[in-house]
């Protein structure tokens, strides 16, 4: 295995764009859209930042990087170069954790453009051919045999480079490249003894010219701002480099839920006793959305269970920013399921209790502990309409699913009565540490029942139909993200307007 470590070097000092590196940019600190592509790349062990700033640590720290390490006056400097930095950090990472890395990767700060794939990109670049070092640019519309001049010291001035021949034409002359100070990739081996960019045998990897400006003046900054938000989704909803945990991944709702947050840019772990059932759903997001997704079989209601998934999602994903705890069960026998409340067995209320509430109070207890360490995280719970207002028996008459005869049990609403009091009991307890804990309320979702529960059902509600599987996303994703960053102890009910008569 190879082993790699990503470091991002970010002074405080900075004069031709003050508090550049924590300045926010679509809606978050320049620093941060680094951190995030690190772990959306999803190739580091370690993500490190070196810095000589209270602040940028600050940041740091609550976008969940993994070390710290404080510059030496020295190095942070207006004239001090990047590279000693680098090494510094390098060194005192491995001698931190007594590891030795394969290949090492710098981010700039300045570069939020960049995307994980062009990290992935230059990462592939060095390992797959062996060289030294690679760095990032792109194809430059100046030329240096051509447009580039050069100033004299008696004030003449002449072309940057003089061509081997008379060229006519700029498109004749030699391709150039402009360096876009967004990836630097070295072999460990060689930067540990002879620390610098350039070597023999240094490679280039081409980047886009959209996603290589470099912010080095108040202009660049607010030229790549006007870009960026121009750019897809308002930035408040997008959950690159977010990783999320979503139990009952293979249930009705829990493929078109991952889906939502993958498609929003999250890495994606699903959860459920069935791997038959989320194996197949992890491979199809994984290749819609270009993300990574990874499938776990874990009986949630199982405590060892619970914090050996939870420990794998972080070892293979990165920190959980995001927690859905979705799972529910009908139990292993669903007419008992059905049964009517004077002759609901004991045995039958007590498996569903175990799932639908006692696991999600399992999961969250591992997932929400890490997440009120490091400060930070979303916490989302599903409840149900029922869990807010009665069933009406009536739509129930002649209904089915599945060809089941069907009800609403009590269990059912008493297990999602309990998450709603669940969710209200933990924003409270866990604000002070910046997890915020909301639930998401479905109404009746279209799934399996028979023309006489949809109409019936459509009938009580004002939209005139029940939801659809992907109808809920919004409402996830909001929740999930920083577009919601001043919410806790929520309820977002998605019930096509039932609950209002």
């Amino acid at each position: 295995m190879v082993r790699r470590l990503c470091t991002i070097c970010a002074r405080g000092g900075s004069k031709g764009v003050p508090n550049k590196n924590i300045r926010k940019i679509r809606g978050k600190p320049l620093i941060v859209h680094s951190i995030e592509h690190a772990r959306a790349s999803n190739l580091f062990e370690r993500v490190a930042v070196s810095t000589d700033s209270e602040e940028i640590i600050a940041v740091a720290r609550a976008a969940g990087v993994d070390d710290i390490i404080e510059r030496p006056p020295e190095m942070a400097t207006d004239a001090a170069p990047k590279v000693p930095a680098i090494l510094h950090a390098l060194t005192t990472i491995e001698a931190r954790h007594s590891v030795r890395y394969d290949t090492n990767v710098d981010l700039d700060v300045t570069a939020p453009q960049r995307l994980p794939e062009d990290i992935r990109g230059a990462v592939a670049l060095l390992e797959q051919s062996g060289v030294a070092s690679v760095v990032t640019g792109c194809r430059s519309y100046r030329s240096p045999y051509f447009d580039l001049l050069e100033l004299q010291s008696g004030g003449s001035v002449v072309v940057a480079k003089v061509p081997e021949r008379e060229f006519t034409r700029r498109q004749d002359v030699p391709v150039s490249f402009d360096m876009n100070a967004s990836i630097y990739v070295w072999r460990s081996e060689i930067f540990r003894r002879d620390a610098k960019v350039f070597y023999p045998d240094t490679r280039l990897f081409e980047m886009p010219p959209e996603r290589s400006r470099e912010i080095d003046s108040e202009l660049d900054f607010k030229i790549v701002e006007t870009v960026m938000m121009g750019a897809g989704m308002p930035s408040a909803f997008d959950l690159t480099g977010k990783v999320a945990l979503i139990s009952g991944g293979g249930g009705n709702l829990g493929p078109q839920f991952a889906k939502g947050l993958a498609q929003s840019g999250a890495s994606v772990a699903l959860l459920d006793v069935d791997s038959h059932a989320i194996d197949g759903t992890a491979e199809s997001i994984s290749q819609a959305y270009g993300t990574r997704v990874l499938a776990l079989t874990c009986d949630i209601t199982k405590p060892d269970q619970v914090a050996k998934a939870v420990a794998r999602v972080e070892a293979e994903l990165g920190p959980i920013d995001i927690l859905h705890n979705n799972a529910a069960t009908k139990g292993p026998d669903i007419k008992k399921f059905f049964d009517p409340l004077e002759a609901y067995e004991l045995a039958t209320w007590q498996k569903i209790m175990a799932v639908n509430v006692d696991a999600a109070f399992l999961v969250t207890r591992e997932v929400g502990a890490r997440m009120t360490k490091r400060e930070r995280g979303s916490i989302i719970l599903t409840a149900s309409i029922y869990g807010v207002i009665a069933p009406d028996a009536r739509i129930y008459e002649g209904s089915e699913y599945l060809g089941q005869r069907i009800n609403t049990p009590l269990v059912y609403s008493t297990s999602k009565a309990a998450i709603l009091g669940m969710t209200r009991h933990l924003a409270a307890q866990w604000a002070p540490f910046n997890v915020r804990v909301n639930a998401i309320t479905p109404g009746g979702v279209r799934s399996g029942q028979n023309s006489e529960f949809v109409n019936k059902y459509s009938a009580r509600v004002p939209l005139g139909r029940m939801a659809e599987p992907h109808e809920l996303n919004g409402a996830l994703v909001f929740l999930a993200s920083d577009a919601s960053s001043y919410v806790t102890g929520q309820n977002i009910i998605v019930d096509g307007g039932l609950s209002v008569w």
